[in-house]
């Protein structure tokens, strides 16, 4: 075969191989720019995942910071009122650090960027605070040390006082006890001195007198035959007795105990041992330490009732004597 007519047998198969190499290219192309295209797309995907992830962590390290925060407000909180300060402070800022965490969830991660500055501020604000009120809390410390110890020496005084006030009223006990002991024995002394010169009498003699004046000491008295009664006692000699005007109470008491009474007479009252009694009638004298005689007459307006009838006399507190007499 000659040269020209292979020439013209490879012409049209040169068409095709070229155009198969074309294509070959399109192809290379279209699948470089598809790689490209989805290495792209991962790296963006990529990088979003990183900037949300970013975020995650910033809101997570955020949210742990605010938490912090809020447990030393708590413990300041606690610590300011043991001491005996002024929380108030604290409580609105825990009120407001409340807010803030709330408004933290709430934000979406897309703003978590635009509010990192705002947070961050807030954390600031909060911690210097805390600085603040942690300065508070020394100097708190150092006043309740201070008041301790003023507290401990004031209970040192009062345990000393204490003692001392012990002391005093046991030695006021013990005086008031002396000065009872000492009443009492004054007391009896001075019982023992007043009976000593208290009057005594030596005897008591009832004397009936009749219509004429006549006297009969029949110690049993006829009552159509007595008129009054005559009472007689002599008043024993002594030298401790006072020479004073004296008076002698003297009460007459009938069959039944009861003392014979009547204002019109002379009768009244005096006290004896504490107590008030009646008489029937009295004498003043003046007493002159001689064995001195005594006669009191007492007249009654009725007539008396058969039976015996007691006379007992009175003077300074004392019972000097007593007599009777009987009526048939």
């Amino acid at each position: 075969m000659s040269n020209d007519s292979f020439k013209e047998l490879r012409g049209p198969n040169q068409g095709v191989n070229g155009m198969l190499r074309a294509g070959i290219a399109v192809v290379s192309v279209v699948a470089a720019v598809l790689l490209y295209m989805v290495i792209q797309s991962n790296d963006i995907k990529k990088s979003q995942q990183e900037v949300i992830e970013e975020k995650v962590v910033q809101l997570a390290e955020t949210r742990i910071k605010l938490d912090s925060i809020m447990h030393q407000l708590d413990s300041k909180i606690a610590e300011i009122q043991e001491l005996g300060g002024d929380i108030s402070e604290l409580q609105k800022a825990k009120a407001k650090l409340e807010l803030d965490k709330a408004q933290l969830l709430k934000n979406t991660s897309e703003e978590i960027a635009s509010i990192k500055a705002t947070y961050q501020a807030k954390i600031l604000n909060y911690e210097s605070l805390l600085t603040v009120k942690e300065q508070e809390i020394q100097r708190l410390r150092a006043e309740n040390t201070e008041l301790a110890s003023q507290n401990e020496d004031l209970s040192e005084e009062n345990t000393s006082l204490k003692s001392e006030k012990s002391a005093l009223a046991n030695t006021a006990a013990r005086i008031r006890a002396q000065k009872e002991d000492a009443d009492i024995r004054n007391k009896a002394l001075a019982e023992k001195v007043s009976r000593a010169t208290a009057l005594k009498t030596e005897f008591v003699k009832i004397t009936g007198i009749n219509q004429k004046g006549r006297e009969f000491d029949d110690r049993r008295m006829r009552n159509d035959k007595l008129a009054r009664l005559k009472i007689s006692f002599m008043l024993a000699k002594n030298e401790l007795t006072e020479h004073e005007k004296k008076t002698i109470f003297i009460r007459i008491l009938d069959p039944d105990g009861s003392t014979l009474f009547d204002a019109a007479t002379g009768s009244g009252s005096f006290i004896f041992e504490g107590k008030d009694y009646a008489y029937t009638t009295k004498a003043d004298i003046y007493y002159d330490n001689i064995n001195q005689f005594v006669e009191v007459a007492y007249h009654r307006g009725t007539a008396y009732r058969s039976g015996k009838y007691t006379v007992e006399l009175f003077a300074e507190g004392f019972k000097i004597g007593i007599g009777g007499f009987e009526i048939k």
